[in-house]
């Protein structure tokens, strides 16, 4: 990448650190049970701790209530999961899994905040949203591929979903419904991804007035026509929704980022009505809605695929979801790289019922990082099930902190970052009811890689003068916008 899309004041040495951990996170497993994105970002803050133990505590100083709300949540769950025997009607899934899902995070925002203490957040997110957008423009390139030609028309790419071997992955189940999403083993995990391109090319439409347009308006439409390949809820409901609040909100960009984004989704909208969109199942995911409504579902049990609310006085409508391995902590594998086996029981009818079981059997620390043998539907359930109502509150702490940190810093940074803040952190917050948001694979690492520089550890670039007693977000000086923005 040239000097003039990217940071130039950004060490060049720094620059590609940056890169090759955002690359890192779309990695293959390398063996059985460890990723690339694993050995980026552990690795990353084993050097930042080794070399920066002296001032360590001052350089994660802007973290330290996150930081520090997520280690008490780890050792919550780490050490549930090593003294804490299961007494619950589910066997116990992998250590391994739970203890990776509590510490990755912790690595990710020590390895985050470090980059923002030498760059300043603006800086890191510019180059972030830059490979992002490139990674996920790639990705939609590779689904729209394997939609016409099937997933093992591409060698090698069930190393992208486990080790456990092509045929158990969820990302094949997916592909019985239509549901493309590339490296990513789950549609879900996938549609944050778009999710985060799509914001963050806009953000860029902003804040770089020499960034080529055209360049970001294809990568737009290819993320956008990726996004709506997953048929996943977040991106549709979500990402995509507030990737339009934002480009309607940009005076400069909107009369073609807007138009841009209207014709990509018109276009997969065209393909798939005239059955020229591959093996896209956009209609068999429409007809579960028209079924549900028919069926008298509730509005909250419709939208959420039968997570939250009651289903109708004439019968719920069929699943549209395949059977697929127990997804055990956000990684869908038992920590060795496999897919977990069905156990014996029944599995719960519903986010209520491990709710109610957690609270009947283990409330105060449930389960500990073995977690359940369950599909962890949301970020609240996973943190019953590991943490018990202790976890399910630390883990409600650090949301609240992100929220109020956004709110809290709108005074302090430019508008145009202040947006971008607000629309990941609702992301975020969306995200978390239909899938473990903070702890997942491969998502979860790059929400936080937005979310530390935009709200958890914001700073300046080095050097910035300090706002002004009273300043406001459309000030002047450093914090001031981009023209037209």
């Amino acid at each position: 990448m040239s000097d003039k899309i990217c940071d130039s004041s950004m060490p060049s040495w720094l620059r590609y650190w940056v890169i090759v951990c955002v690359l890192g996170v779309f990695g293959p497993y390398i063996v059985s049970g460890a990723r690339t994105e694993q050995l980026v970002i552990y690795g990353s803050a084993a050097a930042v701790v080794v070399t920066q133990l002296p001032r360590l505590f001052q350089i994660l100083r802007p973290a330290l209530l996150v930081l520090g709300l997520w280690a008490a949540y780890a050792v919550v769950v780490v050490g549930g999961g090593l003294i804490i025997d299961n007494h619950m009607p589910w066997p116990s899934g992998s250590l391994v899994a739970g203890v990776d899902n509590a510490l990755l995070p912790l690595a990710s925002i020590v390895v985050f905040t470090f980059w923002t203490s030498l760059a300043g957040s603006e800086s890191v997110l510019r180059l972030v949203s830059w490979v992002v957008a490139w990674a996920m423009g790639a990705n939609a390139v590779l689904a729209i591929v394997t939609t016409y030609l099937g997933l093992d028309a591409v060698p090698g790419i069930g190393r992208f979903w486990g080790a456990g071997g092509f045929d158990s992955s969820v990302a094949v189940l997916a592909e019985q419904m239509g549901r493309f999403s590339g490296v990513f083993n789950q549609p879900a995990e996938a549609g944050v991804a778009y999710s985060l391109a799509a914001l963050g090319i806009l953000f860029l439409a902003r804040v770089e007035p020499q960034a080529p347009r055209p360049v970001l308006w294809v990568l737009l439409a290819l993320v956008v026509i990726g996004g709506l390949l997953t048929l996943s809820k977040v991106f549709v409901v979500g990402g995509l929704v507030l990737a339009l609040i934002t480009a309607i909100t940009d005076r400069r960009n909107r009369r073609q980022s807007v138009p841009v984004g209207i014709l990509a989704v018109g276009v997969a909208a065209g393909l798939g009505m005239a059955n020229l969109a591959g093996s896209w199942g956009a209609s068999i995911m429409l007809n579960w809605y028209r079924v549900s409504i028919q069926a008298g579902d509730s509005f909250p049990y419709t939208l959420s695929a039968g997570r939250f609310g009651t289903p109708g006085d004439n019968g719920a409508a069929p699943s549209i979801t395949p059977s697929a391995p127990v997804d055990t902590g956000g990684s869908g594998t038992d920590g060795a790289g496999g897919p977990t086996t069905e156990p014996e029981v029944p599995l719960p009818t519903g986010l209520s019922d491990v709710a109610h079981q957690i609270l009947d059997n283990q409330p105060v620390f449930g389960v500990g990082a073995r977690g359940l043998q369950v599909a962890y539907d949301s970020t609240w359930t996973e943190a019953m099930i590991v943490g018990g109502v202790v976890g399910l509150v630390l883990m409600l702490l650090v949301y609240v902190v992100l929220v109020a940190r956004w709110v809290s810093n709108r005074r302090i940074v430019p508008r145009s970052t202040s947006l971008f803040a607000g629309a990941v952190v609702l992301l975020t917050v969306g995200a978390s009811f239909g899938m473990p948001a903070l702890t997942g694979n491969r998502e979860s690492t790059l929400l936080w890689m937005f979310l530390v520089p935009l709200v958890v550890a914001y700073r300046p670039a080095p050097g910035a003068p300090e706002p002004a007693a009273g300043y406001v977000a459309a000030g002047h000086g450093r914090w001031s916008e981009q023209p037209g923005a």
